[in-house]
Formats: C-alpha cells, sequence, structure tokens
C-alpha cells in the first residue's frame, strides 16, 4: 500500500514522532511547499496537509527532541539562525533559546537515549552533542574526512594519535 504526498517538493527537511513523519520546506511547484508541512501517519497509511503555522517559513533543521519539534530558522531580514519548537499536543509555537541553532550546518541524529548529536560541517567536521541542562552544544571530537568521489575515509584522530604508527607523513 502506499500514498502520494500532499506538496511536491524537494530541498525538504523531515522529522518523526509518534509514529508521524513531518516533512515542510523545500522547493516545490506552487508557493505552498514553504508555507506547509505534510503529515504521514503511519496507522492510518495517510498522508495529510497542515497549513505551517510559524511566519517565518525558512526551515533549515527540523528534528525531534523531547516529544516536540524543534525547528531552526533562517532569517530573510538578517541571515541569521534561530529555533523554534511546536507543541504537537495543543499546536503552538513558541520561541525558545537559540543556542540550539548554532550548530546548523550539518546533519542531526537523536539516538534512543534522547540525546541530540550533530556532524557540524562549519570549520572541519567535528561530533557535538547537545547539553539540554545548560542548553550549550560540546564537541566530542574532531574527525578528518579525506576522500575523492565516493572513496572516503574517515579518521578518528584522536584515536589515531593513540594507535602506534598510525599517524605519519606521507611524502610523494
Amino acid at each position: 500500500m502506499y500514498c502520494t504526498i500532499m506538496v511536491i517538493r524537494c530541498y525538504f527537511v523531515a522529522a518523526a514522532l509518534d509514529d508521524k513523519l513531518y516533512v515542510t520546506g523545500g522547493l516545490g511547484l506552487t508557493d505552498k511547499s514553504p508555507n506547509s508541512w505534510d503529515i504521514y501517519n503511519k496507522g492510518t497509511g495517510s498522508w495529510y496537509a497542515h497549513k505551517n503555522p510559524m511566519l517565518t517559513p525558512k526551515i533549515v533543521k527540523f528534528v525531534a527532541l523531547d516529544n516536540e519539534l524543534v525547528t531552526i530558522h533562517k532569517a530573510a531580514w538578517n541571515r541569521m539562525y534561530f529555533a523554534g519548537i511546536y507543541n504537537l499536543v495543543n499546536q503552538t509555537w513558541r520561541g525558545t533559546a537559540n543556542e540550539i541553532a548554532l550548530c546548523w550546518s550539518g546533519p542531526m541524529v537523536v539516538m534512543d537515549d534522547g540525546t541530540l548529536y550533530m556532524l557540524d560541517q562549519s570549520l572541519g567536521t567535528k561530533l557535538m552533542m547537545w547539553l539540554k541542562d545548560t542548553k550549550e552544544w560540546v564537541m566530542l571530537r574532531k574527525i578528518y574526512i579525506m576522500g575523492r568521489g565516493l572513496s572516503t575515509v574517515t579518521i578518528d584522530v584522536d584515536m589515531a594519535a593513540r594507535v602506534d604508527g598510525f599517524l605519519h607523513r606521507w611524502v610523494r
């Protein structure tokens, strides 16, 4: 069984929460794409559209955290990033401390224990972790990625520094 998404779009962001997939943003065939959400309900096997209740539609990150949808937006007026939280129960938005929006350049994932991680790709690649209590991102380690085309090698420099003979100078 399959069903069609309500708004055709590409370059969208998505988050999953409570057996529902939330899709928003991106580019589409109409101007409704950035101003709507398409929600897939696993229980009913169907999609339904939801008007984006937030005035700023430019969502660049979308993550389910603590039973709420956290959105990171890029403001058109100053190109800065800010965060919002959508409460599913009462269908309302509220602002939040923008510290979570400071790490916006890279993929995010929430693990089973509820911890939010991100590969920050702003200046090199760093594995970052969000600390809910202090509302800050902390760097866990720096990761160096080298490669060409589809061949990529990822090196954990902290671990490599402890392995005898691993780090050496390449000479051509």
